[in-house]
């Protein structure tokens, strides 16, 4: 090490200051790529009269979008926020050029997706956007808007869940539409525990996995489960049925949004401009073909699966699509959505395309490639015969272009399965048994027809690394992936282990907060085996149960909601607090410990740092010298004669000896401010108590002693969106899941709490 030390200290001494000053900024790579305008353009894709609208728009930087999570009982007041402050009152100049308002996605329900004609660059850097930039990263940290790409939305919407669907996401990371499944799943249910409805959120790439944690658990959510498999070779899932035997589960809803070349995402993507070949599309083109094969054989009879990709290729679309419809013939079929999503402009899928090789070689059938190719181009990179082609009735995918309404690119299809393939076999075996009669009358029989069909399956599943088999299971009745023993890599996650009915922490914490008998205790959870445990969360009984019989060949990185944290305070009999991210689950159960405030005690708790119970109304300050020391929860009630939130609001709190004090991260301190028309500065500091005692001394200062979690402030700032890149966030993302092994739970505590700094805001009237 010290060699190289003085190595590179020697090269930087004997650098002239001249080649020092001689560095340049850097500079973007210009946006053209001629193969890619000769390959689109030879696909005829783009009719010829708007070809050079297309390239103008892909030029041109991707406006941003944000989404209202639209379950929350805080959806309405988020809409009304941003129709009156951000929506009509927006229009500023920047650069020279006047900002249209932020306007409404007709097509997308309930007003809940807002398009900015913004780069994200520019708002982050924009001092005159300051607002508004500071508006978006904290309800994007607190979850109640996410930042999301326009045609990112789509695939979820016409996916169709419903509160009680089996829903997978075979590669979910970011995350982004798997949020907006988890709020499809929480449609009708504001607490975050819908019944038999569940997602299993998967990706094959772990440190992806974390980034998605972070991005999910802003929903607090108990019906979700993050894996980290590979999707071509997913292992059945099991679940118990009614009978208490263990069954492969089917699943209702499956989101098939798999790898591409990507060239739909060039107005984002700049480094893609000088990337691109069509080589790219013949390499994905298989894994995407095993992808949504294995996706389509754990579908449901009744089932749906939409597939999609970012980029424009017939290849990695309509190619992939008639695949799978040719393999399963007679079982899947596509589904018709041109009467949904009314506003949104779209193209149909082609029935026909060419295929070019890397040396700009154009073909439109395989037996026209020349022997060196055959390894990169397979058969099913080809357009179906017209009699496929009538059957298939690709039209009904569809293609959405950039420059129809300022998006980025992006393809869809919507497949749902008709029948179940053991159906198919039973009819075709009973029809093959008919035939072989009259083979038998005869000298030689004829195959030529399902030969062909049999070339193609080969077809497709040439290039897998795993073999197929046939189950001999009466209930399993699709091909089963032949799997190898699995090989986990990235963190070693820590076990999820359930408490028992008997267990000793749970009493204290059931007595101190008067919690029901009712609540379902055996679906809480901790992480450690061993030592004092940290944290306690809630999941949902189904996602219980799915990580009981599975977690042997499945591996989980996270699942369920945090509800309750140890907080060690010698004053207090109670060694856990409520948690302000389960407390909309708990709180039904909560028969103690309840203060009813009004809003400027709302007002109050969130602004000042420990602010003395006689700072809070008359009502408020009985209840609180009314109760022990320790967690409580803070409750507003709107009034409809009242000037207030129009929604409940729930806070985490604490009650020392003569003062008060909450326990929320900042993002959602500053939410909740603006609920209350009250607007967070960039400095986010509290302001101190309005007085402290003549002696100089702070009479509960030992009472408040709590030991304090990092989350219990600030959490980390991110801004994510499809496309992000999760390098920069690994370790942050293993944080946040709080379940690898760097992670420090089931450590021991410290028997003397220390007060950990809290930031807290300065206030401006909004």
């Amino acid at each position: 090490m010290g060699r190289n030390r003085r190595r590179r200290q020697g090269r930087s001494d004997n650098a002239s200051k001249d080649d020092r000053d001689d560095r340049r900024p850097y500079v973007l790579a210009p946006k053209e790529n001629k193969l890619f305008e000769e390959y689109y353009q030879g696909q005829g894709i783009v009719p010829v009269e708007e070809w050079n609208d297309f390239m103008d728009t892909l030029r041109q930087p991707l406006p941003s979008t944000i989404r209202i999570t639209g379950f929350r009982s805080h959806a309405k007041e988020m809409l009304r926020i941003l129709k009156q402050e951000y929506a009509a009152a927006m229009s500023v100049e920047v650069d020279g050029r006047v900002i249209q308002p932020a306007k409404c996605l007709s097509w997308y329900p309930g007003e809940l997706a807002w398009q900015l004609d913004l780069a994200r660059k520019m708002i982050r850097q924009d001092q005159t956007l300051k607002k508004l930039h500071r508006f978006l990263v904290q309800e994007t940290e607190s979850g109640n808007i996410s930042r999301q790409e326009t045609v990112s939305m789509i695939p979820p919407l016409v996916l169709d869940v419903q509160p009680d669907s089996k829903v997978l996401d075979m590669c979910a990371a970011p995350g982004s539409k798997t949020a907006q499944l988890i709020e499809f799943l929480h449609a009708d249910d504001e607490n975050g525990t819908s019944g038999d409805g569940f997602v299993v959120a998967n990706d094959n790439d772990n440190k992806r996995c974390y980034l998605m944690v972070h991005q999910l658990s802003r929903l607090l959510s108990s019906n979700f489960a993050v894996t980290n498999m590979d999707a071509a070779n997913l292992p059945k899932l099991l679940l118990q049925n009614e009978n208490g035997e263990n069954q492969a589960v089917k699943f209702d809803r499956i989101l098939c949004d798999v790898p591409c070349s990507g060239d739909g995402t060039l107005r984002k993507n700049v480094d893609a401009w000088a990337k691109w070949n069509p080589a790219i599309g013949h390499g994905l083109h298989n894994l995407q073909v095993r992808i949504l094969r294995r996706g389509v054989e754990m579908l449901a009879v009744g089932g749906r699966i939409v597939y999609s990709t970012c980029s424009f290729n017939p290849v990695e679309n309509e190619a992939v699509v008639a695949a799978i419809l040719r393999r399963n013939k007679d079982t899947m079929e596509l589904v018709d959505i041109s009467d949904r999503l009314p506003g949104l402009v779209r193209d149909p899928g082609r029935r026909v395309w060419k295929v070019m090789s890397k040396q700009k070689e154009w073909f439109e059938k395989y037996e026209d490639i020349p022997e060196r190719l055959r390894t990169q181009i397979t058969p099913t990179s080809f357009p179906p015969t017209a009699e496929e082609a009538d059957h298939f009735k690709l039209e009904r995918c569809i293609r959405i272009l950039p420059h129809k309404q300022d998006t980025g690119g992006f393809f869809v299809a919507v497949l749902e399965r008709k029948k179940s393939p053991k159906d198919v076999e039973q009819n075709m075996s009973s029809s093959n048994d008919k035939t072989a009669k009259n083979d038998n009358m005869t000298e030689t029989p004829s195959a030529s027809v399902s030969n062909n069909d049999d070339e193609v399956v080969e077809e497709i599943t040439s290039g897998a690394t795993s073999a197929v088999k046939r189950k001999s299971d009466e209930d399993d009745d699709v091909c089963e992936p032949m799997f190898k023993k699995v090989r986990h890599y990235g963190y070693k996650e820590d076990p999820f282990i359930f408490l028992k009915q008997d267990d000793e922490m749970w009493t204290p914490v059931r007595d101190f907060f008067g919690i029901r008998p009712d609540f379902p205790f055996s679906q809480l959870m901790v992480r450690c085996e061993t030592g004092k445990k940290r944290n306690i969360y809630f999941v949902s009984s189904v996602v219980k149960d799915l990580v009981r019989q599975n977690e042997n060949k499945f591996k989980f990185i996270n699942l369920g909601v945090k509800i309750l944290s140890r907080s060690v305070s010698k004053s207090v009999e109670c060694e856990f607090r409520l948690v302000q991210d389960g407390l909309h689950i708990l709180y039904p159960y909560i028969t103690k410990r309840i203060v009813q405030v009004v809003k400027e005690d709302v007002v109050t708790l969130l602004s000042s740092e420990n602010p003395y119970i006689t700072r809070m109304s008359a009502q408020a300050a009985d209840q609180l010298n009314g109760i022990d020391q320790g967690g409580c929860v803070f409750v507003y009630q709107p009034e409809p004669d009242l000037d207030g939130p129009s929604c409940r609001l729930l806070i985490c709190g604490w009650k020392g000896k003569v003062s008060c004090r909450s326990f929320i991260p900042k993002s959602d301190r500053g939410h909740f401010l603006r609920l209350c028309g009250v607007e967070l500065t960039d400095k986010a500091e509290r302001t101190p108590r309005s007085k402290v005692p003549a002696n100089g001394s702070n009479p509960d200062l030992e009472s408040e002693k709590v030991a304090f979690n990092e989350d219990d402030t600030d959490k980390p700032s991110a801004e994510f969106e499809d496309g992000f890149d999760p390098e920069d966030v690994e370790m942050r993302g293993a944080k946040s899941g709080e379940n690898s092994e760097l992670c420090e739970e089931g450590s021991e505590e410290s028997s003397e709490p220390v007060l950990e700094p809290v930031d807290t805001p300065q206030i401006e009237k909004s």
